[in-house]
């Protein structure tokens, strides 16, 4: 089970090449177990495999959600982030455009080629569960279907029309975090350090955003990013996922911060690395 890590699959996706970049910085081999989903790939961490890897964010479509919620839920540590770049092309089994009637997509990517999606009118769009399943659908050649695929899978298409970078940015990037289970030690060797955390008001009332950002201001720790997510309890309460910055010779600031916002709210660390 240890040298195993949960992977969101099949293999060739994106998750894939940073399992395998991930690899290339480890001391022991990794033999990767894929999964269709990122519940059951959180799921499979500390049960299946010792590690994971999920998609955290990226640059076009911001966030994903249903990660950060699990990170929330469940037991589970980062102890490195993995950036890949990500770029995507189509493959029809037409002549042209114009005879596109169906286009697969996998959920996220939908949002990274929008101008492409949106220049293709009246085409049925079909959301799939990963890129590959998009990819397999269009590799049965039906005619008239078409699939929004990863860049480096193109090679391998028999699709008779293709068309290379349809990614809305030439610098489209996605993080991925790699997980396992545990409590959140320092991981870090390098000269900087990152912090992910949740912090969790128990009472919605005026000011609580602010005293969180004012605690950071005032250990001059750099607050790169928060994003809100509902409580799941009651309308219009939420917790707040968080990530900070800095350098080694900053991390005595990072950890009052961390304990001066722990004397005020719920905190849960979920990885210093």
């Amino acid at each position: 089970m240890e040298q195993n890590i949960a992977v969101l699959g099949p293999a060739g996706t994106f998750s894939d090449s940073a399992c395998q970049k991930y690899q290339l910085l480890c001391t022991r081999p990794l033999q990767p177990v894929y999964y269709p989903t990122i519940d059951e790939t959180f799921h499979a961490v500390g049960k299946e495999c010792g590690l994971g890897i999920v998609p955290v964010e990226n640059t076009l479509d911001g966030y994903v959600q249903r990660s950060l919620d699990l990170l929330l839920e469940m037991d589970l540590k980062i102890i490195r982030e993995i950036s890949v770049p990500v770029q995507f092309s189509l493959a029809a089994n037409t002549e042209s455009l114009d005879e596109i009637k169906t286009l697969y997509v996998q959920f996220k990517s939908s949002g990274q080629c929008r101008r492409q999606i949106d220049s293709l009118s009246g085409v049925k769009l079909v959301i799939t569960e990963s890129n590959m399943e998009s990819f397999y659908l269009v590799q049965q050649g039906k005619s008239g279907e078409a699939a929004i695929i990863p860049q480096h899978m193109l090679s391998q298409s028999n699709a008779k029309f293709q068309i290379e970078n349809v990614t809305d940015s030439s610098n489209n990037v996605t993080r991925f975090l790699v997980i396992q289970p545990g409590d959140a030690l320092e991981q870090s060797g390098s000269n900087e350090i990152k912090v992910s955390l949740y912090v969790m008001p128990q009472i919605d009332e005026p000011g609580v955003l602010f005293r969180i950002l004012k605690i950071f201001n005032d250990h001059q720790v750099n607050l790169v990013s928060i994003m809100s997510r509902p409580t799941k309890r009651n309308m219009g309460t939420y917790n707040f996922y968080l990530e900070l910055n800095g350098i080694k010779e900053q991390k005595a600031d990072v950890f009052e911060a961390l304990d001066s916002l722990k004397k005020q709210f719920p905190v849960k660390v979920l990885g210093i690395y």
